[in-house]
């Protein structure tokens, strides 16, 4: 049986109707395939973090941020990563007449399963609470999301609000902890499934962990796509823990790693830390918008 047979198994029962929400990503592409392959017909409802709404400060007042706190070289990364899967959707629709790609767009996802995909700049506007409760979720997936769940956004799913992680919690909370993880010379970490349970970033009860070996060689952007779809992988399991209760683990505290400054940015270049590495973006980006992709080797970013 495959993973997303065993998903769907585990989970069909219980949870028949999932929000997620999700802030577009290039190098998330893959856990955000293996999501739909493996729940499409239950995600009725996409929440998508618009990045740029005023609500976060704006393009400008974000930009000028960033370039201070970390600098040209981590907020070009980041930028990217964002931006370059929008202008990718929009390539891909475009080019859909030559067929399916190997890896599709959130869009693209959404519209296949028959999934309402909405644009929000705050999860817990009462408008995007109406829309919540008006859809009367079983559940509520957060993967690779920007806001921040305050108590009634994460009281409305019949059975709870879950995020995926990439690290092995308690450590490593925060935004960057790929990044942190190269830094520390860590040989391993992997991804976590937890609840939220209040407004504390990745702090709650753990339901699925997931370890994975770490390369040194290779870049942040490969390692967090490698997580993502391990969290990705054991979603389903998560999922059934949730209906039934059970846990790994009560919330801990861990250690919170914010965005790194400058300094660290640079300390982490001169070690050998790559954010990404060219060929890599262009093989996401192929995978994204070329059907023949697929027959070229593609298929490993879905494993």
């Amino acid at each position: 049986m495959s993973d997303s047979e065993t998903n769907k198994s585990a989970s069909a029962d219980d949870v028949q109707r999932i929000v997620l929400c999700h802030l577009e990503s290039l190098t998330c592409l893959p856990a955000l395939n293996r999501v739909f392959d493996s729940f499409g017909d239950h995600i009725g409802l996409v929440l998508v973090s618009r990045r740029f709404d005023t609500a976060h400060g704006g393009f400008f007042d974000q930009l000028v941020a960033s370039v201070r706190k970390s600098g040209v070289r981590m907020t070009f990364w980041l930028g990217f990563d964002l931006i370059s899967a929008q202008v990718v959707a929009v390539v891909a629709r475009l080019l859909r007449f030559m067929g399916r790609p190997a890896l599709e767009t959130l869009p693209a996802l959404a519209r296949r399963h028959g999934a309402v995909l909405v644009e929000i700049g705050d999860i817990n506007a009462t408008a995007t609470l109406d829309r919540l409760h008006a859809y009367r979720p079983d559940a509520l997936v957060v993967m690779n999301f920007d806001q921040i769940l305050r108590p009634p956004a994460i009281a409305l799913p019949r059975l709870g609000a879950i995020n995926i992680h990439p690290s092995l919690l308690p450590d490593l909370r925060g935004p960057c902890p790929v990044f942190w993880a190269l830094v520390e010379g860590r040989t391993a970490s992997g991804a976590t499934v937890h609840r939220i349970e209040d407004a504390r970033i990745d702090a709650g009860t753990i339901l699925r962990q997931a370890e994975r070996p770490i390369d040194a060689r290779r870049c942040v952007a490969e390692i967090n796509t490698d997580l993502f779809l391990a969290g990705a992988g054991v979603l389903g399991e998560a999922l059934k823990d949730l209906s039934s209760g059970r846990a790994v683990s009560a919330p801990a505290a861990g250690q919170y790693r914010g965005f790194p400054t400058r300094a660290e940015v640079a300390a982490a270049r001169r070690a050998g830390v790559r954010l990404c590495r060219l060929w890599y973006a262009i093989r996401l980006i192929a995978a994204a918008v070329l059907p023949s992709y697929r027959r070229n080797g593609s298929g490993r970013f879905r494993q």
